[in-house]
Parts: C-alpha cells; sequence; structure tokens
C-alpha cells in the first residue's frame, strides 16, 4: 500500500536561500569535524541506539511523545531514514560527517514535493556513516524505522553492526488498516480529524496488507534476536497503560536514570480516527469481530 503524501504549506523561504544558509552552516561545522577526527583523542561517549520498528499508522507519533524529552537525553529523529523529519542533532552529525546536514536538508525538501521510499539509499548518504556519526553522540538516539525506510541487506547490516535497542510496536490490523487509508485519502497524516471520512475496504487488498506487514515484523523480530538486540514488543493499547509507558521508557533509557518526573505516562498527541463505523459495517459484511485482527506477538 503506497502513501500520498501531500504537504500544502508554502515554504517561508526560496530553495536557494535554504540551501546557501545551509551550506554555510555545513563550511562553519569543517573545522570541528577535522579536529575531532585528526587531533582530539577519542573520548568515551554516553550513547545509546533504540530502534522503533513498526509500520504507518501504529501509533508511533504517540509513542515518540513519549519518548521526546532532550531535557533526559532522548533525541527522537523520527522518520529519518525517509527523509521525513528533523531533529537538531543532525547539524551536530556535520561533526563526524562532512556535509551531512546539507544534503540531508536538500533530501528532505524533495522528498516533501514527491515522495520516494528507499530514498536514503539513492543519495549521496551512506547509513553506516551515518550510524557511526549518530553514535559518536551523546544521548538517546531514538529512530523509527518502517518497511521500505531502508532495502533488507542495508537495514540488517545496521542492526548487526550497531546492535540497537528495538521497539516493536504493533496495532490491530484492521484498525491500522482503516486508519491508513484514510490518511491516504484525505492527505492528512496527523492532527486532523478523519472520523467522518467514509472509505471502501477491499478485502483482497486487506489480506495482503495483513501478510506483509505481519511477515516484516516476523522476520525482524526473528533476526534482531539472532543479533542479540535487546528487544521489546509492545501494542498499540499499550500506550495508555502508564505501567507499560514507563516500561518502555525504562527499556529506551539509560541504566541508572531516575528522574522520571520529567517524562509523561500519557500520549499527547490526539487521535485523528474517533470512529469506527468504517471498521463495523466491514466486519458485518465480512462476519468477523475486530479481535479476529489483532496483530498477535510472535513469542521468540
Amino acid at each position: 500500500m503506497s502513501d500520498k503524501r501531500r504537504d500544502g504549506k508554502k515554504p517561508a523561504q526560496s530553495d536557494a536561500l535554504l540551501t546557501f544558509k545551509k551550506a554555510l552552516l555545513n563550511i562553519k561545522a569543517l573545522p570541528k569535524y577535522f579536529f575531532t577526527r585528526y587531533i582530539k583523542k577519542p573520548v568515551p561517549v554516553k550513547s545509546k541506539i533504540v530502534f522503533v520498528v513498526s509500520f504507518p499508522r501504529s501509533g508511533t507519533h504517540a509513542i515518540g511523545s513519549l519518548l521526546s524529552n532532550e531535557k533526559v537525553g532522548f533525541r527522537y529523529y523520527g522518520e529519518f531514514f525517509i527523509f521525513n523529519a528533523w531533529n537538531s542533532q543532525i547539524e551536530r552529525i556535520n561533526r563526524f560527517y562532512p556535509f551531512f546536514s546539507l544534503r540531508y536538508s536538500l533530501n528532505l525538501r524533495k522528498q516533501r514535493k514527491s515522495w520516494k521510499y528507499y530514498k536514503f539509499e539513492t543519495t549521496s548518504l551512506d547509513a553506516h556513516r551515518t550510524m557511526a556519526a549518530i553514535q559518536s553522540l551523546p544521548g538517546i538516539h531514538i529512530i523509527k524505522i518502517f518497511p521500505q525506510h531502508l532495502s533488507d541487506p542495508v537495514l540488517q547490516s545496521i542492526i548487526a553492526e550497531f546492535k540497537p535497542h528495538i521497539i516493536f510496536l504493533r496495532r490491530n490490523h484492521l484498525d491500522r488498516f482503516v486508519s491508513h487509508k484514510k490518511a491516504n485519502a484525505s492527505g492528512k497524516w496527523h492532527t486532523a480529524s478523519t472520523s467522518d471520512l467514509v472509505i471502501n475496504l477491499d478485502p483482497r487488498e486487506f489480506e495482503t496488507f495483513i501478510t506483509n506487514y505481519t511477515k516484516f515484523y516476523s522476520d525482524y523480530l526473528h533476526f534482531a534476536k539472532e543479533q542479540g538486540c535487546p528487544i521489546l514488543d509492545v501494542d498499540f493499547v499499550d500506550l495508555q497503560n502508564p505501567e507499560k509507558v514507563r516500561e518502555i521508557q525504562k527499556f529506551a533509557q539509560f541504566d541508572g536514570f531516575s528522574d522520571w518526573d520529567q517524562l509523561t505516562l500519557a500520549p499527547t498527541t490526539v487521535k485523528q480516527d474517533k470512529s469506527s463505523k468504517v471498521q463495523e459495517d466491514f466486519l458485518a459484511e465480512i462476519g468477523k469481530e475486530i479481535s479476529d485482527y489483532n496483530f498477535k506477538a510472535v513469542r521468540i
């Protein structure tokens, strides 16, 4: 199922001016890069990489609100590898990867004009070098990973090399399918209500949707286990459970952290689709229950 991402906002500044400003920032960062690479002695950095491996419309925006807090070291990158998010750390990557933020910025703007999967691998940026640079920065670096963000060989090689902590986030297949269809139909992926939107569901398309995403989840769950990655497998409904939320935050945080009052125990996002009418009509038509489409955890 394709995503039809649209952004109707007009750029505040021309592309040429933005590129010029970004180029100046990248040139300014070069002395730090050369100093770090050739003069400064390596110093151990307290750094941790966390992948949120999931699927569109599964609640990753909500989990992001639980893990976005610079004060406690959480650096949330969002859909970083598909050029669909900007993070304050991107400029700092220049210290270890020259002209990174300039190239990232250019591709982010291109992505917003014309959406394309596997885009990172078509650019001059290297995923492994990027991850090594991020790992050189202090903090907890949380990156959202969906199918089609990176090809399997690249994603698997990154997991094998960097062994990130991985949060697998699942959501009921039908709820996710309906939410995805509504977002595609409306072009609204966040905040705007889609409750009143009427859509038609194709049972065969739905079955393919389930098969493809279940396979991705199962394959990467087993692969991550084989690579020795710490794993936390959670369901969308867990995000409304304060105890589960704290478990997620503890999994992502450094050992020894104690300032938990700085972190919220409930998502700060607004649910776009508060109606279940489309699901109810579809279930009545095919004679199924919503629970028949729960995205069940795989025990490993």
